[in-house]
């Protein structure tokens, strides 16, 4: 909607091919940074610059002078893409390496469960409303995201002898 009122639907393309670009060249990046300077400062960056975004989003009034602002914009959008998409991957592979199918299938459920809630949701919300929701589900995620850090700094979900991590349920159900 910003790039399409502001500068034209001849524009989007553009945007969009710049979200790509940064996205793969990110990718790259932080996959060679994370083994310098490990997963949490690259997730704290991905976080403080995806909020710095959607706050600016927030306030921003389009001009069709401006279109240099919606390249970066999404530029930096996709250097986000890359730490939530390429490095959210890798960190599921690295907790569940034995029941890497059964993460990533729950990953891409929930994943999928939002596209569809933001799908079905689009019409009925102003672009403020969905700027704070954004907001809000970042935030959440980052907590979530510093929790898991910390559970693997305490060495990590607790398993069986096999090596599978033990689902909450049965570890709060077994009798210790």
């Amino acid at each position: 909607a910003y790039v399409t009122c502001a500068v034209g639907i001849h524009m989007v393309g553009y945007v969009v091919v710049c979200f790509g670009v940064c996205d793969a060249f990110a990718s790259a990046l932080f996959s060679r940074l994370i083994s310098i300077v490990g997963r949490v400062p690259i997730f704290t960056l991905g976080g403080g610059i995806n909020l710095a975004v959607v706050l600016y989003l927030q306030y921003l009034q389009p001009h069709p002078n401006e279109a240099y602002i919606f390249f970066i914009i999404a530029g930096l959008w996709g250097l986000c893409d890359a730490v939530w998409h390429a490095q959210v991957n890798t960190m599921y592979g690295n907790i569940f390496p034995k029941e890497a199918e059964a993460a990533f299938s729950n990953y891409r459920l929930w994943q999928a469960l939002g596209y569809v809630t933001t799908y079905v949701c689009s019409g009925f919300l102003c672009i403020n409303v969905k700027i704070y929701v954004i907001m809000a589900f970042l935030i959440l995620g980052m907590i979530g995201y510093y929790i898991i850090e910390i559970m693997e700094r305490r060495g990590g979900p607790k398993k069986d002898v096999n090596g599978h991590v033990i689902p909450v349920d049965k570890l709060l159900c077994s009798k210790q």
